[in-house]
């Protein structure tokens, strides 16, 4: 096999900056495929409130912010949306129903999530049309099942997930985007069991494991790579005796169990935005390149393969 330079990415929670970064990876490192993997979307509405005479107010990273006028108005959506949050301009009235009803904010949710997504992959259909450039886009325990479908209309994007796909000549990839489960209970959390029922389904597919990629969102257990501020009954991190965060691994053992069994060339994974680095699990190097989503920076991990191997890799950021 011939050199070939994959980039991943993983976590960007509706980062329209970081979003765009990873569509111009491709050309930006050479890079043959674009694997994302896992959390797409973002997390929060920002309702953006418009008074009389243009002006729009609205409660922002902890600030009430008051804008006049349609240019100050479009800067800061870009900002609310560079940072992974969704906006809704609204009245007055409308503002005071939707903080009446949480039904109708749920599917404004999600209907502003499935429009970002649907924009993402028309954007990703001009930005790598006739570039040769290969895109996997794996949703993450985090993405609500409605944007399936619309990552499977595109023409430029696959959505590997419970799959087994070629990538690369002899390079296979077993995706999944699945998470043990967690305190927030995210839409594909399920247990340490069914992620190895799961795995194991897909191992059976695979040709040649030793020259397979493990696409999996939640990294293996006891890493490294899976540690986590750990959490009180309230969502609150625990502290050491001197003050310090206690940290906690937060990893799959079902992942872990099953890269020991099958030793692929290489595991990517995410999940755990504060633990950027690598780990070898006997022969697998197994990596997670961290998140900074919210400053809108995309953290990425890239590798040359050749030969069923992995001749170089680094992380980046930018």
């Amino acid at each position: 096999m011939s050199k070939r330079r994959i980039f991943f990415a993983t976590d960007i929670h509706g980062s329209e900056a970081c979003f765009k970064k990873f569509m111009n990876a491709g050309k930006f490192y050479k890079a043959d495929a674009l694997i994302f993997g896992g959390d797409l979307t973002g997390k929060t509405i920002i309702p953006i409130v418009e008074g009389p005479k243009g002006v729009f107010t609205c409660k922002f990273l902890g600030e009430s912010l008051t804008v006049k006028g349609e240019r100050e108005r479009d800067n800061l959506t870009q900002k609310i949306r560079s940072v992974g949050s969704y906006f809704y301009i609204m009245d007055r009235s409308e503002s005071e129903e939707l903080s009446r009803n949480q039904e109708k904010v749920k599917e404004l949710f999600t209907r502003l999530m499935e429009d970002s997504v649907r924009e993402w992959m028309k954007l990703a259909d001009e930005r790598l049309k006739d570039t040769g450039i290969k895109c996997y886009i794996t949703p993450g325990n985090d993405d609500d099942a409605c944007i399936d479908p619309i990552l499977n209309e595109s023409e430029s994007v696959v959505n590997p997930d419970g799959k087994v796909i070629s990538i690369l000549e002899d390079i296979e990839m077993i995706s999944l985007g699945n998470s043990n489960i967690t305190p927030w209970r995210c839409p594909r959390d399920i247990t340490e069991e069914e992620l190895s029922r799961k795995i194991n389904s897909l191992v059976t597919e695979a040709r040649n494991l030793e020259k397979s990629i493990f696409n999996i969102h939640v990294p293996p257990y006891g890493t490294g790579i899976d540690s986590a501020p750990e959490l009180d009954e309230n969502l609150k991190p625990k502290l050491e005796p001197g003050g310090e965060v206690k940290m906690a691994s937060t990893g799959s053992t079902a992942v872990r169990e099953a890269i020991l069994n099958c030793q692929p060339l290489l595991g990517i994974h995410g999940h755990i935005h504060e633990s950027k680095g690598f780990f070898k699990l006997g022969r697998t190097l197994c990596i997670n390149p961290g998140s900074e989503y919210q400053e809108g920076i995309l953290k990425g991990f890239l590798a040359e393969l050749s030969d069923g191997k992995i001749k170089d890799f680094m992380f980046t950021a930018g």
